[in-house]
């Protein structure tokens, strides 16, 4: 394609959709995509080395992964933190190119304890134990033995903190350039204040059988009881109490306090036919 042509297929993306809330339903959608660092293995130093991974997206919309010290790419991400990260259709049919697909680039970090872990420049990002608690049990719903992984095998978790420019194409004619900080602004959680903690007490009140059937038919247990104890616009925190199991349930798209009542009803419906 010449420049013009190029030009005016980015134009048409950009007047036709919103490509930055495009990727991040993708990204909510997909749960793994293909990360790349930059090699330090000395016969291809440099080079890039690319590997499936899951991740999952904090409360901004950034995406995180759970990797091992002993990884290629975590010793490739010590060295040069410049990475992207490329997701697509799960699904193709015929010719993958005509479906969409999305490649972030920008910055992986460590993310640390700050209690723990003292002074740190910018090359980490420092969280409190309950922000990383919470990154965990979003994370779960991808891998649900990640706590597993995190506390015996010299894992951490690595967010790419800096975004700097997204390539979107959603098929045909449909392609552009994405800064970042359009894709985090698109990214921004509605607030859900003014409902949430009512919200909260009524389903722990009035509702506890629906939340026993939402985290049974997800995550296969046999519990009988079960509290709510966070929500957000992305999805819903249950506690079980007889197991003091933590898990993290998605929407499956960013919602509204408008739409707070019928998505949850609708984990509800959702739980009791996979249950059947």
């Amino acid at each position: 394609m010449s420049d013009d042509e190029i030009l005016a297929a980015e134009l048409n993306s950009r007047k036709n959709e919103d490509p930055a809330k495009n990727v991040l339903q993708w990204m909510i959608d997909v749960g793994h995509g293909v990360l790349s660092t930059l090699s330090v293995k000395a016969e291809i130093n440099e080079f890039p080395l690319s590997s499936v991974v899951p991740f999952a997206i904090d409360y901004d919309g950034k995406p995180y992964i759970l990797i091992a010290s002993i990884a290629a790419h975590t010793k490739n991400l010590m060295t040069n933190q410049k990475s992207s990260l490329f997701i697509s259709h799960p699904n193709p049919e015929g010719d993958p190119q005509s479906y969409w697909r999305a490649c972030l680039v920008g910055k992986f970090k460590e993310v640390v304890v700050a209690n723990d872990a003292g002074n740190h420049s910018d090359d980490v990002v420092e969280v409190t134990v309950e922000d990383q608690e919470a990154m965990l049990t979003r994370y779960k719903a991808q891998v649900p033995n990640a706590d597993a992984y995190l506390k015996t095998h010299n894992f951490s978790f690595w967010l790419m903190d800096e975004i700097i420019s997204i390539r979107y194409i959603a098929g045909f004619g449909k392609i552009c350039w994405i800064d970042g900080e359009e894709y985090l602004s698109a990214a921004v959680q509605p607030s859900l204040e003014e409902v949430k903690s009512g919200s909260i007490e009524h389903m722990n009140d009035d509702h506890v059988d629906a939340m026993v059937d939402i985290y049974n038919a997800h995550f296969g247990k046999n519990s009988a009881t079960v509290h709510m104890d966070n929500l957000d616009s992305r999805g819903i925190f249950l506690q079980c109490m007889e197991s003091n199991h933590r898990v993290y349930v998605p929407y499956g798209k960013t919602i509204t306090s408008d739409e707070l009542r019928v998505s949850i009803i609708d984990l509800v419906k959702q739980a009791r036919i996979m249950s059947r």
